[in-house]
């Protein structure tokens, strides 16, 4: 499967150590998913995206947009491949309008519900889809699901945090009552979602960190607290600068915590975070492999 990395910071930021200098650092990772990389990015309120089908691993092109791009919100992902070939076009992020979106994961034997999905995005939308990949459909899916209820589809317009919440977990569940129908495996959903002013991150299936604080705990090595979640993630609404999220911890300067199984952490405009439980009808399975999924695609 894929890799996920992401940022919000009060501040324009580079990612250069995470990306590549941290001790288990985005490039490393890449060695195991070489097939294909990309940078969403903002700059004011336009988003950015720069992608590539190569391995970030020993990408030069990689290596440089990471030394010099600077933004409050990034996302960025490394993909090995499991639905749709190894192409530009099947790289993460994707986007449309203000919304930049990556998924780790996947929808275990996709072609079999593919067509249900695709009648869920609305016919003049469907074009959009350019690639092959069961995270692009999503994308689309969610965000027609979002369009339905009145939430700009394209991020620009204000947002209610709240009101997203409910439109993706209701989502999420319509998706997991029709799979479990035709009798298939949950998806792994692993996602981050953002249009530069909220960010939205789920763990659906596979590991997922958040760290909102440096490692400066005098107690941090020696605590016995299983997961050191060290925030009291039910006080809504606690003021952070900065919020990380990663499939895999990238270095031992930052606290990592895990996100709730099948919950959702948000951070707002203003930089409230927010933890949200599981969606209605959540199932996790903990095995990457199926023995009767498509068969990994060749570089």
């Amino acid at each position: 499967m894929c890799r996920l990395f992401g940022f919000r910071s009060r501040v324009h930021s580079r990612a250069h150590r995470s990306l590549v200098e941290a001790e288990n650092s985005i490039v490393k990772q890449a060695a195991l998913h070489p097939d294909g990389w990309g940078i969403g990015y903002f700059v004011g309120r336009d988003a950015y995206i720069l992608k590539s089908d190569a391995g970030a691993h020993d990408s030069e092109r990689f290596r440089l947009a990471s030394s010099r791009l600077q933004s409050q919100s990034m996302v960025v992902h490394v993909r090995r491949a499991t639905h749709g070939q190894t192409d530009h076009l099947n790289s993460h992020p994707f986007r449309f309008g203000r919304w930049v979106f990556a998924h780790n994961g996947t929808l275990w034997k996709f072609p079999q519900y593919k067509d249900w999905i695709i009648e869920q995005v609305k016919p003049n939308f469907r074009p959009l889809i350019l690639g092959q990949t069961d995270s692009e459909h999503l994308f689309h899916y969610l965000l027609c699901r979002l369009d339905a209820a009145g939430v700009d589809r394209a991020g620009h317009e204000d947002i209610d945090e709240g009101k997203v919440v409910e439109v993706i977990q209701g989502a999420m569940t319509s998706l997991y009552e029709h799979v479990a129908s035709l009798g298939i495996r949950p998806p792994i959903i692993n996602y981050i979602l953002t249009n530069g002013d909220h960010f939205f991150s789920q763990r659906a299936g596979k590991s997922l960190y958040f760290a909102t604080q440096k490692k400066s705990c005098a107690d941090f090595d020696i605590c016995t607290e299983a997961n050191k979640v060290c925030m009291d993630l039910s006080r809504k609404g606690s003021s952070v600068t900065h919020l990380l999220i990663a499939s895999e911890r990238i270095g031992d300067e930052d606290r990592w915590e895990e996100v709730e199984e099948g919950g959702m952490v948000c951070l707002s405009p203003n930089f409230e975070i927010n933890f949200y439980p599981p969606f209605d009808k959540f199932t996790a399975i903990y095995d990457d492999e199926d023995p009767d999924e498509v068969v990994r695609c060749a570089t």
